[in-house]
């Protein structure tokens, strides 16, 4: 029997914030300095922010539960950015007497970041206090937390090769935070995304069966300087690197969202980065690198407004847009975030019953819509 269409139609704002995982995430916002809650949640242009847990970064300023919650009912996910690979003087757990007598798990100050410190992130002195700090980022109401310094395994097994095992150990320390996160936060996915350390899944002492948990205990991953990278703080060349390119589309293939942030200001570069993201599929932003600022979505990122919205056509078992539309793409998607067919129009055969999204690409800008076939 031929599949039928029951219904379809323009999934409006805020449809995400009653999705249970990152799949419909389509936009994001990085603001670590200066943020403003009025003007977080007001903005309309990103579905999910990466902020940290307070205003200056110190526990007097964390913000508080009803701060969050004016982000969240606005529709957005909250974030919270937590470094676990370094220390950092200016948090809450810094005790002055480190400064003089460290404790076993701080190592070597990071020459390029004043007050940020390498740790030796295996101890369980250093992974006890990151729990304690993870659970006051829960308490605070935000959705998940955002991971810096997964890559702290390169410095301890390469750069500075005291920790042989330095790869598969940033590994178990996910797989802990997975399991206090679960325990700590019971009845919904609270989301983990590691920053940048993408190639942690294919490091020497990572086996496949260990990159499998790692991958089920995150929820996507961000990534830094991906296609304009050099020794420039900000606009380097445009030089897409194309093993972190390869590794990413893997996290792709797995239901992995991929958040991508480049440091770019110049419109020739902003144009380029627009054409990278639409070939890939990642989740795009860029701004400057002191991220104290909310900056830009590329163009075609954003949320019809109700003229805007593509008209779909249902006939003899296929999916297409109506003539007079300028088609790019479209891309149906199943509930696990898998594109399950991609074309000018869609063939509905042989796929299952239930609820879809379709993807559609015209000119410079794409749009979501629910579909539901029965």
């Amino acid at each position: 029997m031929k599949n039928s269409v029951l219904f379809l139609t323009f999934i409006s704002f805020p449809y995400w914030a009653l999705c249970q995982n990152l799949n419909n995430v389509t936009s994001w916002a990085y603001q670590l300095q200066n943020l403003d809650i009025v003007q977080v949640a007001a903005d309309t242009s990103f579905q999910l922010v990466v902020m940290d847990y307070s205003a200056d970064g110190t526990d007097d300023t964390k913000y508080a539960a009803t701060d969050i919650s004016q982000i969240k009912n606005s529709g957005k996910k909250a974030i919270s950015y937590i470094s676990i690979g370094e220390a950092e003087d200016y948090r809450y757990y810094w005790q002055t007497s480190w400064n003089s007598n460290p404790p076993a798990f701080l190592g070597a100050e990071n020459p390029d970041w004043a007050g940020n410190y390498k740790v030796r992130f295996w101890d369980t002195a250093w992974q006890s206090t990151v729990f304690g700090y993870i659970d006051t980022i829960i308490a605070q109401g935000f959705d998940g937390i955002y991971l810096d310094i997964i890559d702290a395994y390169y410095y301890w097994q390469t750069e500075n090769p005291e920790q042989p095992l330095a790869d598969s150990l940033m590994v178990q320390f996910v797989l802990n935070i997975r399991q206090h996160v679960d325990a700590a936060h019971p009845g919904s996915r609270f989301f983990i995304l590691p920053q940048n350390g993408e190639e942690i899944i294919e490091s020497n002492n990572v086996s496949p069966q260990l990159a499998q948990l790692y991958l089920g205990a995150i929820d996507g991953v961000g990534i830094e300087d991906v296609f304009f990278s050099g020794n420039a703080d900000m606009d380097n060349p445009h030089s897409p690197d194309g093993y972190r390119l390869t590794i990413l589309q893997h996290y792709q293939q797995v239901g992995k969202k991929v958040f991508n942030i480049e440091y770019i200001s110049q419109s020739a570069k902003i144009n380029q980065y627009e054409q990278d993201i639409q070939q890939y599929g990642f989740v795009p932003y860029y701004c400057v690198r002191n991220l104290d600022q909310l900056c830009g979505q590329p163009t075609w990122v954003g949320i019809p407004t109700a003229n805007e919205t593509p008209k779909l056509v249902f006939s003899d078992g296929r999916l297409s847009l109506s003539s007079q539309e300028r088609i790019t793409s479209l891309h149906l998607i199943d509930i696990m975030g898998r594109t399950v067919a991609e074309h000018e129009n869609v063939s509905l055969s042989g796929l299952p019953p239930g609820i879809y999204w379709a993807k559609v690409t015209l000119g410079e800008k794409y749009h979501i819509l629910s579909v539901a076939i029965y």
